[in-house]
């Protein structure tokens, strides 16, 4: 009786321990024979950045820094809130001698740097510098709309980029300028 109890305890603690699942049903002998097997696929997270727009700087009134923002939608897949969860942002830009990632402006004989912030909700309070090349980490925003972004697009603006040219890199600076700000999204 005392052997029976113990392969019984084994016998339910491997059922408790199998995994969950359909196994594959095997074919029978024959003149034709077919089976069955279950197939799973585990994919990455995605993320998906749209709603971008140009930012134009227009013409420096001779004062200030010149600034642009631009509100923009982030998308994102995963196990959170609506299926959506942290990012980071990695921004570059066109670069100079020593530094390839920062963020310049160019007329083709000067350049003149800039500062780039992001914000994880729509406008620019909140936002936060970015340095080139460095990416900025636990960014989220509102998962809903993460979600919505991801699967229709830019639905929702949910994030913004803003840029700043200081007064002191303008002074003396006459021409047309301009550069390529690149965003990398990815999900954390």
């Amino acid at each position: 009786m005392q052997s029976l109890r113990l392969i019984l305890a084994v016998f339910c603690v491997l059922l408790l321990a199998a995994p969950v699942g359909h196994a594959a049903v095997q074919g029978n002998s024959g003149t034709t024979s077919s089976g069955n097997i279950d197939v799973s696929l585990v994919t990455g997270l995605n993320v998906r950045i749209s709603g971008l727009s140009d930012m134009p700087l227009g013409t420096w009134s001779g004062s200030g820094d010149a600034t642009s923002n631009d509100d923009l939608c982030i998308g994102r897949t995963g196990v959170g809130f609506f299926g959506s969860g942290p990012y980071r942002i990695l921004a570059s830009g066109d670069g100079e001698p020593g530094n390839p990632s920062a963020f310049t402006l160019s007329n083709g004989a000067r350049q003149l740097s800039y500062n780039a912030f992001f914000n994880d909700a729509a406008g620019i309070a909140g936002r936060a510098p970015l340095i080139p090349g460095v990416a900025l980490t636990s960014q989220s925003g509102f998962g809903f709309w993460q979600i919505l972004n991801y699967l229709f697009g830019c639905s929702v603006f949910n994030a913004n980029i803003s840029i700043a040219v200081p007064e002191s890199e303008l002074q003396g600076a006459a021409g047309v300028y301009t550069g390529t700000l690149t965003l990398i999204l990815t999900p954390e």
